[in-house]
């Protein structure tokens, strides 16, 4: 089903519960005007990060090491990611990331002054009422992380491998403008590939989505 623009942006406002300050990210796709953002090319090493979570501890990539990790950019405002967690997709891909042993980190790059911005308590309160199965939820209020992977858009997620390098990148999914999960959904098959130890097939797809708020 293809909801209307302003039932998506209604029901952003209503799942959201006044967690950020409204104010819908503009949708985008990828552009040139993000010049300071740079790009990881599938296979190479994932950037190393130290973010602090909701939980008060510092995350580092390190920590992780020999896992697949899951980095899940989202925004609390834009409707295309609320979709995602409306229909329970992105749910149900993150129980079963953390079943299969995968490490799945949210990442909200939103400065205090921007509308998707959450602070500590609002983040934890957000990962409760959508019950998400995160194994973290990272705040990049500076933005240094997400220029460093090349984050454009909400959502966007990046796949790292066992042995560090980088081994997807792009969207959730192949349908920006549905709330179910009917469609071939590119994460859910990346982590089955690498989870039966074989090259991702589809290593890499165009985001779609909100501007990440640099």
């Amino acid at each position: 089903m293809t909801p209307r623009p302003a039932a998506v942006a209604a029901l952003a406002v209503l799942a959201w519960l006044g967690l950020g300050r409204l104010g819908l990210a503009g949708v985008a796709q990828d552009n040139s005007a993000q010049d300071a953002v740079r790009r990881v090319e599938i296979g190479q090493r994932a950037p190393a990060f130290a973010l602090r979570g909701a939980d008060g501890r510092m995350h580092r990539l390190g920590d992780y090491a020999g896992k697949v990790v899951v980095l899940e950019w989202t925004s609390p405002v834009c409707p295309y990611t609320q979709m995602k967690y409306t229909s329970g997709a992105m749910q149900a891909l993150q129980k079963q990331a953390r079943a299969d042993g995968d490490v799945w980190l949210s990442v909200d790059t939103a400065a205090p002054d921007r509308p998707g911005y959450l602070d500590p308590a609002a983040a934890r309160a957000r990962v409760r009422i959508l019950h998400a199965t995160v194994s973290a939820f990272l705040s990049d209020p500076k933005g240094t992380v997400g220029r460093r992977y090349g984050a454009k858009v909400t959502p966007t997620v990046f796949i790292i491998g066992p042995d560090g390098g980088l081994a997807y990148q792009g969207a959730l999914d192949d349908g920006p403008e549905t709330d179910d999960a009917k469609g071939r959904n590119y994460v859910r098959d990346a982590l089955e590939d690498l989870a039966a130890h074989r090259p991702v097939r589809i290593p890499e797809t165009r985001t779609y989505g909100c501007a990440v708020e640099y």
